[in-house]
């Protein structure tokens, strides 16, 4: 197996830090990873567009995994997910060192959204995954091995790199899209 590249260590990182509910230490290194699929995706735009795209294009994955419902397009006060990940999240940890105040993880398992975007911690994998299923890091590996539950399948990690229009298809299929 060849040696991950930095999407597939910053992957692992960020599910290690996961496991040990250090939040913000997963996003601290899932948001490098997410801006160098989404520079993959549209090399010609700016920083802010492309991940707050890349995030767009994946949220149905990531509510699916994470929820194991399919929510999108969803605005509260005018911010959507993709912009709140963007501006709460990436931007924060990238300029402060931390997630911004009106972004939190929690094991609570709800969703509250308002001042403060309050979201269940599975959003954290389900993000890693999104990263990983995305079209343009069909080659990356990790050396991990394990699996995870999606819509009732069983996907080995290393399988779920570049599964973006699999995992696309199953969704739609299951939530009659």
């Amino acid at each position: 197996m060849k040696s991950p590249s930095s999407i597939g260590r910053r992957i692992i990182s960020a599910f290690s830090a996961f496991q040990q509910r250090d939040y913000e230490g997963a996003c601290i290194h899932l948001f490098p990873a997410i801006d160098k699929t989404a520079k993959r995706r549209r090399p010609k735009e700016g920083v802010g567009e492309r991940i707050r795209q890349f995030i767009a294009d994946q949220e149905a994955i990531i509510s699916v995994v994470a929820t194991g419902n399919y929510m999108v397009r969803n605005y509260v006060d005018g911010i959507g997910f993709p912009d709140a990940i963007y501006k709460f999240g990436r931007t924060s940890i990238a300029h402060e060192g931390e997630l911004d105040r009106r972004l939190e993880f929690t094991d609570t398992g709800t969703i509250m959204i308002g001042e403060v975007w309050s979201l269940p911690s599975s959003y954290i994998p389900a993000m890693c995954v999104a990263v990983m299923a995305a079209n343009e890091n069909e080659r990356e590996t990790i050396s991990a091995t394990g699996s995870i539950e999606i819509l009732g399948e069983k996907w080995e990690v290393n399988d779920l790199w570049g599964a973006e229009d699999k995992l696309n298809s199953a969704i739609a299929l299951k939530f009659k899209l």
